[in-house]
């Protein structure tokens, strides 16, 4: 609830503005000194909140008493507010007069770009053009056994080929003691998150295959490869809309930025700051 309780005061702005919904008879959910709080009033105090905070009030019966009593406390503030004869000083003039021209600003912008669209012909030259951006890397989930020299390296794997518990050696005798707290386990990984040396050996293994001793810069290493996940290209269904609204953003601040442009072309602006 910090997250609606962050939002308040821009709902004591939006109750400023507007002021109680009075007119055609509305369903009333509560009442405050005879004043009501109606369902108008509700879905207007929601709007304010982020699309997913707001989904989560909507869908959530707790949530919902939650956000009506606060603006049941909402209501009582500016009751005992009025009685003490508390008026608007300039500073909140001001900052309901920008909050005004904020939301105006938005609405006139929103109908001045709201015949760009984004074709499915577009959507689909794009994923073609960044299919890297929709693909999940190769992984290897992976253990290790890590040495300071050569002979010691080669006297494990010869004990491990024997059958020996790769785990148990690895608590042993690893110098990677982060790793070696959990049996040489170092999670899944792509190459790219490996030095180059390991990372060639590794992805080259068979799940199971121990490798001969890897020299990086850290020692000598034993390796295991315990598990591999095939590169994975995510499929343009799945990320269709993610595409249309990175796209349509695109095109609303490219068309933005070019309707300032020709306002700034006719227009005298005078600029005294460096």
């Amino acid at each position: 609830m910090r997250k609606i309780a962050a939002v308040l005061s821009l709902i004591f702005a939006m109750v400023l503005i507007s002021g109680p919904s009075y007119g055609k008879k509305e369903k009333v959910l509560a009442r405050v000194n005879g004043e009501p709080i109606t369902e108008k009033d509700f879905s207007e105090a929601l709007e304010v909140l982020p699309p997913q905070l707001r989904a989560v009030v909507q869908s959530n019966p707790d949530m919902k008493k939650k956000f009506l009593e606060n603006l049941i406390n909402q209501k009582l503030l500016l009751q005992q507010m009025r009685k003490e004869g508390v008026k608007e000083d300039e500073e909140i003039k001001r900052k309901v007069r920008q909050y005004r021209e904020a939301l105006l600003l938005k609405k006139y912008v929103d109908e001045k770009l709201s015949n760009i669209k984004v074709t499915d012909e577009e959507v689909k030259e794009y994923y073609e053009k960044h299919k890297s951006e929709f693909t999940q890397p190769a992984k290897i989930k992976v253990r290790h056994i890590l040495v300071k020299t050569k002979k010691e390296a080669e006297e494990i794997r010869k004990k491990l080929l024997k059958g020996a518990d790769f785990a148990a050696l690895a608590r042993k005798y690893s110098i990677d003691k982060a790793s070696a707290r959990n049996g040489g386990e170092l999670g899944e990984l792509t190459r790219d998150s490996l030095v180059k040396e390991f990372a060639d050996v590794a992805f080259s293994l068979k799940v199971g295959e121990i490798s001969k001793p890897v020299k990086t810069r850290f020692g000598y290493h034993i390796i295991q490869v315990e598990k591999k996940t095939p590169e994975v290209v995510i499929p343009l269904s799945h990320v269709k809309e993610e595409i249309r609204q990175t796209l349509l953003h695109q095109k609303r601040s490219e068309a933005l930025r070019k309707m300032i442009e020709d306002l700034k072309k006719k227009s005298k602006v005078e600029v005294y700051v460096k």
